[in-house]
């Protein structure tokens, strides 16, 4: 029998390296969407009823599951602030990663319902029946690709470089049993 403090020390892991690998899940999901889209990912084509089906169910996981990991980031931007004490200027950077979860996330779910998925916040769209609204649709979740990119390139940039060089091992320790319990 492995004593209880032992078995808590050996479930603790990185905390930049568990978001580092959920962010390779969200990249993932974005090019599966990307793949779904064929040429209109390009701006070509149209969506046929099976695509937006398809496209629907890629989406779910940018209006539920990613939530899991929004939360864990801010569970560790929460403590880097703690940490690092920063001044009114620093705060605003870190806010604002939190800021993008929440766009992203409503973006998400706008493109949801304009694909025609039935959501507790709004009734099948009327737009993605016409040509027009397809097309608007396709460019929305084209930018929001690349805005899912863009952010979490940052966040790894800086987020994660700071935490990296910041943080102590008991920090990342302590962190990383928070963000496994969410």
């Amino acid at each position: 029998m492995v004593p209880q403090a032992s078995r808590r020390t050996s479930l603790a892991i990185d905390p930049v390296a568990l978001l580092k690998r959920e962010h390779g899940l969200i990249l993932d999901q974005l090019a599966m969407i990307e793949a779904a889209m064929g040429s209109r990912a390009v701006g070509r084509g149209t969506a046929k009823e099976t695509d937006r089906t398809t496209l629907r169910e890629l989406f779910q996981f940018f209006t539920g599951p990613v939530e899991v990991h929004f939360k864990r980031e801010e569970v560790l931007v929460g403590d880097l602030q703690r940490v690092l004490g920063r001044k009114q200027e620093g705060q605003k950077q870190f806010q604002s990663f939190l800021d993008d979860h929440r766009m992203l996330k409503a973006d998400a779910a706008s493109v949801m319902r304009k694909l025609g998925g039935r959501r507790a916040d709004g009734p099948d769209s009327a737009a993605v029946k016409t040509l027009g609204g397809l097309r608007t649709v396709n460019a929305e979740i084209r930018a929001l690709i690349l805005r899912y990119r863009e952010h979490i390139a940052c966040e790894e940039r800086l987020l994660f470089v700071l935490a990296e060089m910041r943080l102590t091992a008991v920090q990342k320790r302590r962190i990383s049993r928070c963000i496994l319990q969410v």
